[in-house]
C-alpha cells in the first residue's frame, strides 16, 4: 500500500536536505522504500567510533558526572550503557554482529538477576520499566534467542 496518497503534502520533502548520514539511511530504507547498502556502513561513522572508543573495558560506559557511591556508580554505569547501546542500536543500527554491542550485552546480562530482572538503577529495587526497556533494546539488536533475554521475558 502506498501510504502517501493518504497525505496532502509528500512529508518526506523535508528530509532531502538532511545532512545526517544515519537519518538520510532509515529515511531511503523504511519510508522511500529505496535499495541501500548494508547497514553495517554506518558503523564507521564519527559519531559511532566517538561512542565506541568511550567503552569500558567490562562493556559499560561511564556515566558522565561523578558519582561517589559506589552503589550510584554501578547504576549510573547501567544507565548509561543503556543510553549508549540505545543510540548505537536505534540510530545507527549496530547489531549483535558488533563485538562492542555484545561486551555491552555481557555488561547489561551481569546485572540481570535469577528471575530475569534488571536491578541497580534504582539500587536493588525491582524496576519493571528498565527491565522492559533493556530487553526491547536488546531484541532489537538481535539477542532475543539468548537465555538470559528468555529468562527475562518469562
Amino acid at each position: 500500500m502506498n501510504w502517501q496518497r493518504f497525505l496532502k503534502y509528500n512529508p518526506l520533502l523535508q528530509f532531502d536536505h538532511v545532512t545526517d548520514s544515519a537519518l538520510q539511511f532509515q529515511v531511503r530504507r523504511d519510508l522511500k522504500g529505496e535499495d541501500s547498502e548494508p547497514s553495517a556502513s554506518l558503523w564507521e561513522l564519527s559519531p559511532v567510533l566517538k561512542i565506541l572508543n568511550k567503552q569500558q573495558e567490562d562493556g559499560s560506559w561511564k556515566y558522565p558526572k561523578k558519582k561517589e557511591d559506589p552503589r550510584e556508580i554501578s547504576g549510573y554505569a547501567q544507565l548509561e550503557t543503556f543510553r549508549q547501546l540505545g543510540i548505537l542500536v536505534e540510530k545507527y543500527l549496530l547489531n549483535k554482529d558488533h563485538l562492542s554491542v555484545r561486551k555491552a550485552a555481557e555488561f547489561l546480562f551481569s546485572c540481570q538477576t535469577d528471575e530475569g530482572d534488571f536491578r541497580g538503577i534504582y539500587l536493588d529495587q525491582y524496576s519493571p520499566n528498565y527491565t522492559a526497556a533493556y530487553l526491547e533494546i536488546l531484541i532489537k539488536a538481535g539477542f532475543e534467542k539468548e537465555p538470559h533475554v528468555e529468562r527475562g521475558l518469562q
